[in-house]
Protein backbone atom coordinates (compact mmCIF):
# COMPACT_ATOMS: atom_id res chain seq x y z
CA UNK A 1 0.00 0.00 0.00
CA UNK A 2 1.24 3.83 -1.00
CA UNK A 3 2.37 5.79 2.22
CA UNK A 4 -0.31 8.71 2.09
CA UNK A 5 1.29 11.54 3.85
CA UNK A 6 -1.61 14.66 4.93
CA UNK A 7 -0.33 18.57 6.12
CA UNK A 8 -2.12 19.68 8.71
CA UNK A 9 -1.85 23.43 9.71
CA UNK A 10 -2.60 25.29 12.91
CA UNK A 11 -3.85 28.87 13.33
CA UNK A 12 -4.58 30.18 16.74
CA UNK A 13 -8.42 29.66 17.83
CA UNK A 14 -11.03 31.30 20.05
CA UNK A 15 -9.24 30.17 22.80
CA UNK A 16 -6.29 31.13 22.20
CA UNK A 17 -4.38 33.56 24.57
CA UNK A 18 -4.30 36.96 22.62
CA UNK A 19 -0.97 38.53 23.21
CA UNK A 20 1.47 35.41 24.72
CA UNK A 21 3.71 33.14 22.87
CA UNK A 22 3.16 29.57 22.12
CA UNK A 23 5.49 29.05 25.78
CA UNK A 24 2.65 30.59 27.30
CA UNK A 25 -0.33 29.13 25.72
CA UNK A 26 -2.28 25.87 27.63
CA UNK A 27 -0.85 23.57 25.16
CA UNK A 28 0.64 20.58 27.47
CA UNK A 29 -2.38 18.01 26.69
CA UNK A 30 -1.74 18.71 22.33
CA UNK A 31 2.39 17.82 23.15
CA UNK A 32 1.69 14.95 25.01
CA UNK A 33 -1.48 13.81 21.78
CA UNK A 34 1.61 15.10 19.78
CA UNK A 35 4.18 12.68 21.04
CA UNK A 36 2.16 9.97 21.34
CA UNK A 37 1.15 10.48 17.44
CA UNK A 38 4.72 10.30 16.72
CA UNK A 39 5.58 6.77 19.12
CA UNK A 40 2.91 5.37 17.17
CA UNK A 41 4.08 6.31 13.67
CA UNK A 42 1.91 8.46 12.40
CA UNK A 43 3.37 12.18 12.84
CA UNK A 44 5.91 12.37 11.00
CA UNK A 45 7.14 15.43 12.14
CA UNK A 46 5.51 19.10 13.73
CA UNK A 47 6.01 22.51 14.79
CA UNK A 48 5.39 25.74 14.99
CA UNK A 49 6.07 28.57 13.00
CA UNK A 50 8.40 30.95 14.39
CA UNK A 51 6.78 33.91 13.82
CA UNK A 52 3.91 32.95 15.73
CA UNK A 53 1.43 32.80 13.08
CA UNK A 54 0.62 29.11 13.36
CA UNK A 55 2.08 25.46 13.34
CA UNK A 56 2.28 22.49 10.59
CA UNK A 57 2.62 18.80 10.73
CA UNK A 58 2.81 16.00 8.66
CA UNK A 59 0.79 13.00 9.05
CA UNK A 60 0.37 9.53 7.95
CA UNK A 61 -3.02 7.97 7.37
CA UNK A 62 -4.90 5.81 5.50
CA UNK A 63 -7.61 8.38 4.30
CA UNK A 64 -8.92 11.75 4.56
CA UNK A 65 -11.07 10.66 7.03
CA UNK A 66 -8.57 9.00 9.35
CA UNK A 67 -6.69 11.90 9.05
CA UNK A 68 -9.33 14.41 10.23
CA UNK A 69 -10.57 11.91 12.76
CA UNK A 70 -6.40 12.27 14.33
CA UNK A 71 -6.74 16.01 14.01
CA UNK A 72 -10.61 16.17 15.83
CA UNK A 73 -9.07 13.97 18.67
CA UNK A 74 -6.25 17.09 19.32
CA UNK A 75 -6.90 18.19 23.00
CA UNK A 76 -6.06 21.78 21.50
CA UNK A 77 -8.63 21.38 18.45
CA UNK A 78 -11.42 19.70 20.74
CA UNK A 79 -10.64 22.89 23.26
CA UNK A 80 -10.73 25.73 20.50
CA UNK A 81 -6.87 26.61 21.55
CA UNK A 82 -6.28 26.06 17.89
CA UNK A 83 -8.14 25.69 14.62
CA UNK A 84 -6.95 22.95 11.89
CA UNK A 85 -7.20 22.43 8.06
CA UNK A 86 -5.85 19.05 6.57
CA UNK A 87 -4.82 18.51 2.87
CA UNK A 88 -3.84 15.51 0.91
CA UNK A 89 -0.26 16.17 0.20
CA UNK A 90 1.69 14.42 -2.77
CA UNK A 91 5.23 14.08 -1.93
CA UNK A 92 7.41 14.98 -4.85
CA UNK A 93 11.02 15.31 -3.45
CA UNK A 94 11.98 13.68 -0.51
CA UNK A 95 15.28 14.48 1.70
CA UNK A 96 16.22 13.49 4.98
CA UNK A 97 15.66 15.86 7.62
CA UNK A 98 17.57 16.34 10.17
CA UNK A 99 17.00 18.35 13.41
CA UNK A 100 19.77 20.68 15.13
CA UNK A 101 19.49 22.97 17.88
CA UNK A 102 20.06 25.89 15.13
CA UNK A 103 16.89 24.95 13.17
CA UNK A 104 14.45 26.02 16.03
CA UNK A 105 16.27 29.46 16.79
CA UNK A 106 15.68 32.40 14.91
Amino acid sequence: MKTKYYVFLHVPGPNWLPDKPITEQPLANHFRYMSQLESEGKLVLGGGFLDGSGAMGVLIANSQSEAEHIIANDPAVKEQIVEATIHPWYVTVAGRIEISEDSITE
